[in-house]
């Protein structure tokens, strides 16, 4: 496979000449940290969408990225940051945009197999209402949605978000395909909802990621259907809106956790399917009663960082499944991981909020997880595919449902208090992935 290396070279060159030109243009205007990040992000957008064009080779882009994450690194760790880097590192809050940016770049080039309309999308949408919502935001944002720890998100901008992904989804399906127009405005719409919640719940600068994947997945999964079931997947959207925002009442969830809450019950149910929403739907409901909430529980708001911990390896499979295939092989596996999700989040309840022993947690925390999603779970694999899963794999499956509790438990044994932060979050999603990782491999290895 040839390496272009001009093309590697022009683009390589061209980031240099735009932080340069950026810098000397910031010492005559004196330009708004934002300003300047956002000056960058928009001229790199422009770059990447003429890679379809200059590039043929996957390879080619994976090494253009790789020397892009390595300057950046160099850029943001040394003292060239005061020289170049003021257009990417003037701005307080922290951030990996950047980074992502790159790895994103390269991963739509990948998927999309020369696809010019499955590139060109997402990289648009990235670039421009990215751009539109965070200027928009910040100088004109009144209404906060924001609670507790979450990154700060106006209305206002997440309003421009819609209207410019709108419009970057919508006109490039009318002018370069034979999409009908019906369709192309409803693709339109269900991207540019989704993925404006999307970025209404990032952080650290990962909607550089999440966007344009999420981009991708939408536009590629929603192009090819049948203008019935692009308004089946419309009204799907609605009900999951109208659903969420009676759960508002509950107030276990901050609003963005509702907005996370929106958007991973859409994609789970076009990536996977709609029986595919059981096990996070059973998750929802339950991980909050059975026992019901304590009074020293209701100060204890679920924020989206937090509803993110409990999701992320769930979507992952979703997208796993999405590109192979693999539905009935993997549903049980993505059902057990939401299970685990239960158990730990049960066995935290019990021990820390309502008192009970190590070992009444740790058995009540699994009978909840199996009785509650696992059993569920089982009786959708056999309503949907006609078949139970293999006694080995079942056996393998409660296993790991068991070890998460004892895993938590064992993790927790110095924990005198605990509390619902992210931080404690990411050490549940850790013993789930481990677990859920194990079980994938094994079921990887009798496929194949």
């Amino acid at each position: 496979m040839n390496i272009e290396w001009k093309s590697i070279l022009f683009v390589s060159i061209t980031l240099i000449i735009t932080l340069i030109l950026i810098k000397i243009i910031d010492k005559k205007l004196k330009l708004n940290g934002e300003i300047k990040r956002k000056i960058f992000h928009v001229s790199m957008g422009l770059i990447m969408l003429t890679f379809p064009y200059i590039f043929t080779s996957v390879l080619s882009v994976g090494i253009l990225g790789i020397i892009a994450i390595c300057f950046l690194y160099f850029l943001r760790n040394t003292k060239l940051k005061d020289i170049l880097g003021t257009a990417l590192y003037s701005v307080e809050r922290e951030s990996m945009g950047e980074i992502f940016f790159a790895i994103s770049v390269f991963l739509i080039f990948y998927l999309s197999k020369g696809n010019k309309i499955l590139y060109s999308i997402p990289i648009l949408i990235l670039t421009f209402a990215d751009t539109a919502a965070a200027l928009i935001g910040k100088n004109y944002g009144k209404k906060n949605l924001a609670e507790l720890n979450e990154d700060s998100k106006s209305l206002e901008g997440s309003f421009m978000f819609f209207m410019v992904a709108f419009m970057a989804t919508l006109v490039p399906l009318l002018l370069h395909t034979q999409v009908g127009r019906e369709e192309c405005l409803i693709i339109s719409t269900i991207v540019g909802f989704n993925v404006a919640l999307i970025e209404m719940i990032s952080h650290t600068g990962n909607d550089n990621l999440l966007i344009p994947l999420t981009t991708f997945a939408l536009v590629a999964t929603h192009i090819g259907l049948e203008v019935d079931y692009l308004r089946r997947n419309l009204l799907i959207l609605g009900i999951i809106f109208i659903l969420v925002t009676i759960a508002n009442r509950v107030k276990a969830w901050s609003k963005l956790a509702l907005v996370e809450i929106l958007v991973t019950g859409y994609l789970t149910i076009t990536l996977y399917g709609t029986y595919a929403i059981v096990p996070p739907l059973l998750l929802l409901l339950t991980v909050m009663r059975f026992p019901k909430i304590r009074e020293n529980e209701k100060n204890n708001l679920y924020d989206a960082r937090i509803i993110e911990t409990n999701i992320i390896i769930g979507i992952a499979i979703c997208g796993i499944v999405a590109i192979t295939g693999w539905n009935k092989e993997f549903f049980m596996i993505y059902a057990t991981c939401y299970t685990m999700h239960l158990v730990v989040n049960t066995f935290v309840r019990l021990k820390y909020y309502l008192n009970k022993s190590e070992s009444d947690s740790i058995l009540i925390a699994i009978s909840k997880g199996i009785a509650f999603v696992f059993i569920p779970s089982l009786i959708v694999q056999k309503i949907v595919f006609n078949e139970f899963i293999q006694i080995n794999m079942l056996i393998l499956m409660i296993l790991a449902v068991v070890l998460s509790a004892l895993f938590i438990c064992i993790k927790k044994k110095k924990t005198d208090v605990e509390e619902i932060s992210i931080h404690n979050g990411y050490i549940h999603t850790k013993i789930v992935f481990i677990l859920t990782t194990i079980i994938s491999a094994v079921q990887f290895l009798q496929l194949v």
